[in-house]
């Protein structure tokens, strides 16, 4: 089959199930969405209360309609990692974590505006015991169902990803002893996606994988927090994988987005593949379901982001450890809409993370 009839099936028997979706779009719709970002220039959190307002609005160039300030923020995360902010639905909780290992956890946040309280905020760090050499940290995912945050880890020859159990009860000051979820011979692991106990990874190299016939280079990965396999992963030229596969999952209908940064990839096409989750375990060698995204528009995507059980996607542009102030809006994605591109003031802002919040009414 192809892919656009693949992805034309999906939708046809998501739409037989009308206790899946809202008149919003698929499973949950676009209503009630918030998206957070973290500005490294002023140290601020901002956030927009309502996608909808945002993505629907005239202008392209627009302020937060909150800014979250703390002391904590410009002490300990002076550089946040590559997408490296990630969001708690059924509690609440944000995450910040740097590219040196600091995390901050910030509850209440749908009610903060300006400076946030003390008690509200709590900080700890990856252990020092078990790190890559001059590694940095990156993209990081909050398994809700779980309570388990996922902070993957480079350097210029091995991966890992951090395992962080009881993620919202970790205390003040608390270093994080080393869980490290690892395949033997993965290097570039800069994408991570959790949810119910399953992980999908992005790793951009690798031992070959296969036995009659073997597969090299950029891989995705699913596993638990204890493992992956190689059972489980989809490899090959089909897949379309690049450099800085940050990754996005779509936990209501069970898409799996995938960033690709052309640029650095040495790509010419849509930089987004989206891949189903059932498509793990089956062969290697997989082309995505389908695609999206332009190949012009976004040719340096870093970061993506997705609401979870609501129908938004959205990115961030980076060129090295450069961010920027643009963040990429698309609205019921697969429905083939163009991203809204929305510059954000302050002018100056540095953006290297996002996250949405499904349930933020």
């Amino acid at each position: 089959m192809t892919s656009r009839f693949v992805l034309g099936l999906t939708v046809s028997l998501l739409l037989l199930f009308p206790g899946c979706k809202d008149p919003g779009g698929v499973t949950g719709g676009t209503s009630g969405v918030a998206l957070y970002t973290f500005d490294s220039t002023t140290s601020m959190v901002f956030a927009w209360t309502d996608l909808n307002v945002l993505y629907d609005g005239t202008a392209t160039t627009v302020a937060p309609s909150k800014q979250i300030t703390s002391s904590v923020f410009s002490s300990k995360i002076t550089s946040l990692a590559w997408g490296g902010l990630c969001f708690d639905s059924q509690k609440a909780y944000l995450y910040l974590v740097s590219d040196t290992g600091n995390i901050v956890r910030v509850r209440n946040i749908r009610s903060q505006s300006g400076s946030v309280a003390s008690s509200d905020v709590t900080s700890f760090s990856l252990s020092n015991t078990g790190r890559l050499s001059g590694s940095t940290f990156g993209q990081a995912s909050l398994d809700a169902q779980t309570d388990t945050l996922y902070v993957t880890e480079n350097n210029s020859s091995g991966t890992q990803i951090w395992v962080v159990s009881n993620a919202s009860s970790q205390f003040q000051d608390a270093s994080i002893t080393l869980q490290a979820l690892q395949m033997s011979g993965d290097s570039g692991g800069t994408g991570v996606a959790s949810t119910s106990g399953s992980v999908y990874a992005f790793m951009l190299d690798g031992s070959t994988v296969g036995t009659v016939v073997t597969y090299s280079g950029p891989r995705l990965r699913k596993g638990t927090s204890s493992g992956f396999t190689d059972a489980n992963t989809l490899i090959g030229a089909s897949t379309l994988l690049g450099k800085y596969g940050s990754l996005a999952l779509d936990t209501g209908n069970g898409y799996l987005f995938v960033a690709r940064h052309n640029a650095d990839a040495g790509a010419s096409t849509a930089p987004i593949q989206v891949f189903t989750t059932g498509q793990f375990g089956q062969a290697y060698n997989q082309p995505p379901s389908t695609t999206l995204g332009s190949a012009t528009a976004q040719p340096d995507l870093r970061v993506l982001a997705h609401a979870g059980t609501k129908d938004w996607l959205v990115g961030l542009r980076g060129q090295g450890t450069v961010g920027y102030g643009t963040i990429f809006i698309w609205k019921s994605p697969l429905g083939g809409t163009d991203a809204k591109v929305i510059t954000v003031t302050p002018s100056g802002s540095v953006l290297r993370g996002l996250a949405v919040d499904g349930n933020a009414s």
